[in-house]
């Protein structure tokens, strides 16, 4: 019903959905009322929606998709009243809907970027707490054998200390023998004494009085005697006090040499395990680190062959999109079958006819289309579970074995040949495809070999044929 009128008619009947309509009554007040009242037919509107959106499970996977339909299907009511401004609203539905379209291929693109950039996070965690426990445990290590060099540091003490006991008691020991021994050296003279009074008194009384006049002498002289040698024994005893004052027995100290050497030894044992496992550890690190750079290497060169796939996939999916939008002369987000198929020939021109039936008949079967238009921007929304519906998967499928048959082609023209070199991939692909344009093969030459573009000409590498074919499957600039 437009804006002007058409206010002669008495009811019209307007399907919004197929299981809900909406009856609109014509009349003064359908479009207009008084203040304080609201239009039948927003009343209408409002009490359609408030009922659709009470008949939406919010447990829906795709609730948002449906409450998006409910305000769609209302905002199309809207347009189909207001005649006069229909080309502007339709105008500006388009444009939603486009931008919409655009927002899903947006998320489409960044959603392996958020997975990826958790796998990094997950990696470099798993790393630092690796690096974090080498750490701990050569921390534990280190602070081991400073322990053991500290016992062996008190041993080394306690033995100096029983050596300087041992060397005291040896002292007191010699000061005693050299006691003893003087104190039987003067028995021995007393006893030597003792046996000369009696021989003396023995001999006849001519003798005995001669002797008694000469015992005093004989007294003085041996007094004196005696007391030289007493003189003599004690300077010797001082000399050997002062010399031999820190002298240990032997077999004590071949013990304690014994002892300390067998302690020297263990120490440089220990030192050297040390010093062994510290060179171990270096050559760890640096192995670690070469391991980690390889790998940083194959992991960067795999991340870029997927991107270059997913890239592909998504540049297939938007210039699709881009040649269907252009075949949508009247803009209404509808195609007929023949526009369809016609739009599908022209995005991808190296499909064969039963290959673009193919295409039709998924589209129909999509969106479950009886008459004879396509809705081409449903295609384009995402299931359920976040993935492509059923054509753009066909799609997909379709480009992997256009892409598999190149490859098969491919190998095919390499021949029987083992090894490839740069030129020989280059010679194979200019005659599969001779309209291939340099970058473009450039490119593909680059990320099979894995070196830079400047760098091709002076490659002289030879790769296993099978490994460069494999690269290749993400990275042939041929069209689809």
């Amino acid at each position: 019903m437009s804006a002007g009128g058409q206010e002669g008619e008495n009811t019209v009947a307007v399907s919004v959905k197929p299981s809900a309509k909406m009856v609109c009554w014509t009349g003064s007040d359908y479009l207009y009322a008084g203040p304080g009242r609201k239009p039948r037919f927003l009343r209408q509107l409002e009490s359609y929606v408030n009922r659709e959106l009470q008949t939406i499970n919010p447990h829906e996977p795709e609730l948002q998709e449906l409450k998006l339909q409910v305000y769609r299907d209302v905002f199309g009511r809207f347009i189909e009243e207001f005649k006069t401004y229909q080309p502007l609203l339709c105008a500006i539905k388009k444009e939603y809907e486009n931008t919409l379209v655009y927002q899903q291929l947006q998320i489409r693109d960044l959603e392996p970027l958020r997975c990826h950039l958790r796998l990094v996070t997950e990696e470099c965690d798993r790393r630092i707490r690796a690096r974090w426990e080498e750490e701990q445990a050569l921390e534990r290590e280190k602070q081991q054998l400073q322990k053991d060099v500290e016992a062996m540091r008190e041993k080394e003490t306690v033995m100096q200390t029983l050596v300087a006991h041992l060397q005291s008691e040896l002292a007191d020991q010699y000061l005693l023998y050299q006691e003893q021994s003087d104190a039987h050296e003067t028995l021995i003279a007393k006893l030597n004494d003792l046996t000369s009074c009696s021989v003396k008194e023995e001999e006849p009384a001519h003798e005995n009085t001669e002797g008694e006049d000469k015992d005093p002498v004989m007294l003085r002289l041996a007094l004196r005697v005696c007391r030289e040698d007493l003189t003599k024994a004690q300077v010797e005893l001082n000399r050997i006090q002062a010399e031999y004052w820190d002298v240990v027995p032997r077999r004590n100290w071949e013990t304690l040499e014994h002892t300390h050497q067998q302690t020297l030894l263990q120490l440089e044992r220990l030192q050297g395990d040390f010093d062994q496992l510290r060179s171990e550890h270096d050559t760890l690190l640096e192995l670690h680190k070469r391991g980690s750079m390889h790998a940083e290497s194959d992991r960067s060169i795999t991340e870029q062959m997927d991107e270059s796939v997913h890239h592909r996939q998504n540049q297939l999916q938007s210039n699709l999109l881009k040649v269907l939008i252009h075949s949508d002369a009247s803009e209404s987000g509808t195609l007929t079958v023949q526009e369809f198929r016609a739009a599908l020939r022209t995005a991808l021109p190296l499909k064969s006819d039963q290959a673009i039936d193919a295409l039709v008949a998924s589209a129909e079967s999509e969106l479950d289309s009886s008459n004879d238009t396509i809705a081409y921007q449903r295609l384009y929304s995402l299931g359920a579970n976040g993935k492509n519906g059923e054509f753009l998967s066909l799609v997909m499928r379709q480009s992997l074995e256009d892409r598999q048959l190149y490859i098969s082609q491919l190998r095919v023209q390499l021949g029987d040949k083992g090894e490839v070199s740069v030129s020989d991939l280059r010679a194979a692909l200019m005659c599969i495809d001779p309209a291939l344009d340099s970058d473009a093969l450039d490119w593909s030459l680059s990320l099979a070999f894995q070196v830079k573009k400047e760098e091709l000409n002076q490659c002289d590498t030879l790769l296993d044929r099978e490994t460069v074919l494999q690269r290749l499957v993400s990275v042939l600039p041929r069209q689809d």
